[in-house]
């Protein structure tokens, strides 16, 4: 089972990362500026992801696809965080170590729920292109998210390494 969910979050972490790339490339910006990004900042990502072309296609497009695929991302990184964590939990002898493996379970449940919701409000801004009233900030969020997920990550990581000594 891990080896699978290992495998799917690579492939999926390359297509993401590609379009990553294809946005940072032709509009200095990516999907993570946006994911931080005030108001003001926002709204001017969402309308020059609407104004340039990639191919047959625009920058918005792809950032639509890239976020349609992050749910997918969603559900196999918290899978894995919790799979990872589980295991984790059951070579850790050290007793503080072994709950905070257990609170990485409650807490890859609610990182998922952040970035589910982060998703949504998205995937609202990109469907109203240069519209200051109806961008919807994920700032909010994301901040949060991405200092759960550093936690979750620095605990397991430090769990593993105690293992070695």
């Amino acid at each position: 089972m891990k080896k699978i969910l290992i495998l799917v979050f690579i492939i999926v972490c390359g297509i993401m990362s590609y379009q990553g790339k294809v946005l940072q490339h032709f509009s200095g910006k990516g999907i993570i500026n946006l994911e931080l990004a005030n108001k003001d900042t926002g709204v001017e990502i969402i309308a020059l992801w609407s104004d340039t072309l990639y191919g047959d296609q625009t920058l918005l497009s792809i950032a639509q696809k890239n976020t349609h695929l992050d749910f997918l991302f969603i559900l196999v990184y918290v899978v894995l965080i919790m799979t990872l964590s589980n295991s984790q939990m059951q070579r850790e002898q050290t007793s503080w170590l072994n709950e905070l493996l257990r609170l990485n379970l409650f807490l890859a449940f609610l990182i998922g729920s952040l970035d589910v919701i982060e998703n949504i409000r998205l995937l609202h801004s990109f469907h109203h292109p240069g519209n200051m009233a109806e961008f919807w900030r994920t700032d909010f969020i994301a901040w949060p998210k991405f200092v759960l997920a550093g936690w979750v990550i620095l605990i397991y990581v430090s769990s593993v390494i105690k293992g070695y000594f």
